[in-house]
């Protein structure tokens, strides 16, 4: 049954893994999403064939927060799995990615800030860690930039990476997960129209983002939210314990 507020049959255009599956291989093996991507799938051909070329897929994955970690944690997994070739990760993330392999820059906490007045102390250490972020991405070069949701602190690193790379060849694809929720605003809608300028694609986690996203010049793709999938997950296997007969007992 659907949520309040959200379709009832609105399905995801693509699964993740089934997304991810088609980033991966070199341009032209397969198709899909390329073909939806339009103007833009230059920039997806043109990253699988560096990755391809160098032997590695190099993804520089960012996350501020402990929804986030999961998030991306699904994401590292998935893309290890899928790539035809080895997956070499580097960023700012929590345990839950560091378990996936990477070698988080800094704790995450330190980039965790909710709200204005609680950054403004904190202002000058989020600057030197976006500098240092940003550093430390250029001198990976990825091969793609994924961020997390953590929009405060995503955006400005997108948008520094992207003028430092200023349209070069060897420019990352720049991925930002978990939309943000400029349709909740009044006004905000509009807003979506800049992020275009550093995003090349954004992954929705609710059925009606994407469209939103591109009715004002984002590609997008829904890829479903991970906790209401765990949860079908569950019930799914509750159905099949049921019909397997399998008694439970409680142990208070």
């Amino acid at each position: 049954s659907a949520l309040p507020g959200f379709p009832s049959r609105r399905r995801r255009s693509a699964p993740l893994w089934l997304m991810l599956s088609r980033w991966i291989p070199a341009a032209g093996r397969q198709r899909g999403l390329l073909a939806r991507l339009g103007s833009r799938a230059y920039s997806y051909g043109r990253v699988f064939d560096a990755a391809a070329r160098d032997g590695e897929l190099r993804v520089f994955v960012v996350a501020g927060e402990v929804s986030g970690d999961s998030l991306a944690s699904r994401l590292m997994a998935s893309l290890r799995k899928l790539s035809p070739v080895p997956v070499r990760f580097a960023g700012v993330g929590g345990e839950l990615m560091c378990k996936e392999g990477l070698q988080s820059l800094f704790p995450m906490e330190e980039i965790a800030i909710m709200g204005l007045w609680e950054l403004l102390p904190h202002i000058y250490n989020v600057k030197r860690k976006i500098k240092d972020t940003l550093d430390a991405a250029i001198l990976f070069r990825p091969h793609a930039v994924v961020t997390v949701d953590s929009k405060g602190f995503s955006f400005r690193l997108l948008q520094q990476l992207k003028c430092r790379y200023n349209q070069k060849v060897d420019s990352p694809l720049h991925v930002h997960y978990v939309a943000p929720s400029f349709w909740a605003w009044k006004g905000g809608e509009s807003r979506l129209s800049k992020l275009h300028n550093f995003v090349d694609h954004m992954l929705c986690i609710l059925p009606f983002e994407d469209e939103i996203c591109r009715l004002h010049g984002l590609p997008a793709t829904y890829v479903g939210h991970p906790l209401l999938d765990d949860a079908a997950g569950l019930n799914v296997a509750g159905t099949s314990l049921q019909h397997k007969n399998v008694g439970l007992r409680i142990i208070s």
